[in-house]
């Protein structure tokens, strides 16, 4: 039984352009900070892709900085914020990758509500729940000298760009139809003052530091250079992600999450009531379905994910929460099919409990 892959939100199948470029890229030899031919060439397929990923997310090119990830672009800002000494504030929805560090910033630089922060991060679309904030709400509250971050991993393949008020965006490769190994970090504005938290090498302007990985930027510019279309692609999938949860919940009862406020368009939180969430995990995987538990870069721990707590579920329900996140291409005979082997799935766990 082939497995059915209902977790894009964790990594979306690469598009056929970036699969293409990253092979492409892997005959580039030279090292993109050598002066020579080689090195030159390398260097001119990073400025192309830069400009294709500053165009995808509403950036200039000189705006744009190559990280290895949106986990790792977060951290940057945390950290710069903390060296600066700016008081930061942070949503309850934000990725582990931010939250995780912004929780050790010391006390006397984190503030309470964003209208009190130097620096605001908020994500742009939630991974777990797909909800997407007000952010227009949230940037009519903010100082007009704030430097606005923004985690948009989840949102720059599926969602139009920022508002220009955005000072920092984060952006991830394998979230919008590249390889993982790549992400941007968008600086502009007050985001520019910001001073580069590690020491190392030149690259990036000397803003991170590190020989670029060639081929997973030149996979991630032409994922940026499809964005348009796969942002189409991700709007088409509503309804038959409204179908899937609809079913489900019927099958399994509970609730969807956000369903009354906006979402991304291919992610379904699902809590299902009266099941053990780690036996729940078991047997959806060996029901062949591929889904997600919590945020990617975390769904091994034993906690229940600290935002789905903060949404108002208890441990139990976080821990028995399940995301399901559609990708570009996916119809409705696999739609079908996935319900057909997750509805059964809670009833045996449910049956199998009440066993003496």
């Amino acid at each position: 039984m082939s497995a059915l892959y209902l977790d894009a939100n964790a990594s979306m199948p690469p598009v056929p352009a970036a699969r293409a470029a990253a092979l492409a890229a892997l005959d580039v030899v030279g090292n993109p900070s050598s002066p020579h031919a080689l090195g030159r060439a390398a260097r001119c397929l990073l400025d192309e892709a830069r400009d294709a990923v500053a165009t995808a997310l509403g950036a200039q090119a000189r705006e744009v900085v190559f990280c290895s990830g949106a986990s790792e672009a977060n951290r940057w800002l945390v950290d710069a914020a903390v060296r600066a000494g700016r008081t930061i504030w942070c949503s309850p929805l934000e990725h582990p990758s931010l939250a995780k560090p912004a929780a050790l910033v010391p006390a006397p630089l984190r503030a309470a509500r964003p209208e009190d922060a130097d620096v605001v991060c908020c994500t742009a679309a939630h991974n777990e729940t797909g909800v997407v904030p007000e952010l227009t709400e949230l940037l009519a509250r903010v100082r007009s000298d704030a430097v606005v971050c923004v985690d948009a991993a989840q949102a720059c393949g599926r969602l139009p760009p920022l508002p220009g008020r955005v000072d920092a965006v984060v952006a991830s490769a394998h979230k919008m139809g590249g390889i993982a190994g790549a992400g941007a970090l968008v600086l502009r504005g007050r985001a520019r003052a910001l001073p580069a938290p590690w020491a190392g090498g030149g690259q990036e302007g000397g803003l991170r530091p590190g020989t670029e990985p060639l081929c997973a930027i030149a996979a991630f510019g032409a994922a940026a250079r499809a964005v348009a279309s796969t942002r189409a692609a991700h709007a088409a999938l509503a309804p038959l992600r409204d179908r899937l949860e609809r079913a489900l919940v019927a099958a399994w009862g509970g609730r969807v999450l956000g369903a009354d406020r906006p979402r991304l368009p291919n992610t379904s939180a699902l809590v299902v009531p009266d099941v053990d969430g780690a036996a729940l995990r078991i047997a959806i995987d060996l029901a062949g379905v591929c889904v997600g538990f919590g945020a990617a870069c975390s769904a091994l721990a034993p906690e229940p994910s600290p935002a789905l707590l903060s949404l108002g579920l208890t441990p139990a329900e976080a821990q028995a929460t399940v995301r399901l996140s559609l990708a570009p291409g996916q119809d409705g005979a696999m739609v079908d099919e996935a319900l057909a082997r997750l509805a059964p799935v809670v009833a045996a766990l449910r049956t199998a409990g009440k066993r003496p």
